[in-house]
């Protein structure tokens, strides 16, 4: 039976995936419908362009946490097939941890950024307050932050047998 964790960590990916689906398909249908308006009818939707930007942050982020939820981030990895287990472990242990601070380091000052944003009531592109299209960035760092803080406590309480695999299959 799947723990608690496991469960809503599922759910939350699923969530994440659902999100990501609808934004991208709304990116194309809403970017389709400008490129018609303006070929055909000489027009468009003044808002269209701003959304498309907000939306390709969001589109963005959210793949990155897709990918951090996987660990299937872009890695160089020239080292791995000639270290042993215990240094695969180790090197693990390092980039996992590292990759967390950096995230939530991230988090943090965008947090202050975003906080600055809604400080100032400064509307964005429909009329909603623009720190509400920037929150993606704290709360997507922070997430990715945590997913590796997890990744660095698993690589610590792996079996050292783990390690003889690919741990980034």
């Amino acid at each position: 039976m799947p723990s608690q964790t496991t469960h809503w960590s599922h759910r939350l990916g699923q969530l994440e995936d659902l999100i990501l689906a609808l934004l991208l398909g709304s990116m194309i249908l809403l970017a389709c419908t400008q490129i018609l308006l303006r070929n055909g009818f000489d027009s468009g939707l003044t808002w269209a362009d701003p959304l498309l930007r907000v939306m390709v942050l969001w589109v963005g982020l959210l793949g990155a946490l897709a990918a951090s939820r996987g660990n299937r981030h872009i890695v160089i990895d020239v080292l791995s097939p000639f270290m042993g287990a215990s240094k695969k472990r180790i090197a693990a242990i390092i980039s996992h941890s590292f990759t967390a601070v950096v995230c939530a380091a991230i988090a943090w000052f965008a947090s202050f950024f975003v906080y600055s944003e809604y400080e100032t009531g400064i509307e964005g592109v429909l009329g909603l307050p623009i720190w509400t299209l920037e929150s993606i960035i704290p709360f997507s760092f922070a997430l990715m932050a945590l997913r590796y803080a997890s990744m660095t406590i698993e690589a610590i309480r792996a079996p050292l047998a783990d390690f003889n695999n690919d741990m980034h299959a």
